[in-house]
């Protein structure tokens, strides 16, 4: 294999790794982001930490229920109508607490799934610098070997060899 085929396979594989590198920049952006985000949402829901939505929402399901399946006389579906608009107010009134509970959930599910990634990421990036690792090892050998070839060749051409000394020597045994 020779520098040039080497340069081929090394150069794909710093093209991605360069690649996932900007994307874990901006995974790690958006996650100092989402975590800024987090904190502060924090002290919003930690004043709003006992409101249970739940029950309202469930009395509210039933009496809708209960109003629309059942005939009942005109003052006691007025009197319904007024339970189930008070209900309704009440549940406006913690439409900020329940936004911010579910602003909360997302942005957890976010950071989760930005961690996910950066992880996946990661791995991939440990594989692809093995890889490159042992590729530049192979071209620093190739590169080392190319040179000690020059060198070789440059010193045979500037020396003679053992074999001509003996020629030059034999030749001037003879003139004696």
């Amino acid at each position: 294999m020779n520098d040039e085929e080497m340069k081929s396979q090394i150069t794909p594989l710093e093209t991605e790794k360069n690649s996932l590198i900007e994307r874990i920049k901006e995974l790690n952006k958006r996650l100092r982001y989402k975590s800024y985000e987090l904190k502060a949402l924090e002290p919003f829901l930690k004043q709003h930490e006992g409101v249970n939505i739940g029950p309202l929402r469930e009395r509210k399901r039933k009496l809708d229920f209960r109003i629309t399946t059942a005939a009942y006389t005109p003052k006691i579906e007025r009197d319904l109508l007024k339970e189930l608009k008070k209900i309704d107010d009440e549940l406006a009134k913690y439409k900020d607490v329940e936004k911010g509970r579910r602003k909360e959930r997302f942005v957890r599910q976010d950071i989760i799934d930005i961690t996910a990634e950066t992880s996946k990421i990661e791995e991939r990036l440990k594989v692809i610098r093995e890889e490159l690792k042992v590729l530049y090892v192979d071209s620093q050998q190739i590169r080392a070997t190319a040179r000690k070839e020059a060198a070789i060749k440059a010193f045979k051409d500037d020396m003679a060899t053992i074999e001509d000394m003996g020629i030059i020597v034999e030749h001037k045994g003879k003139k004696k």
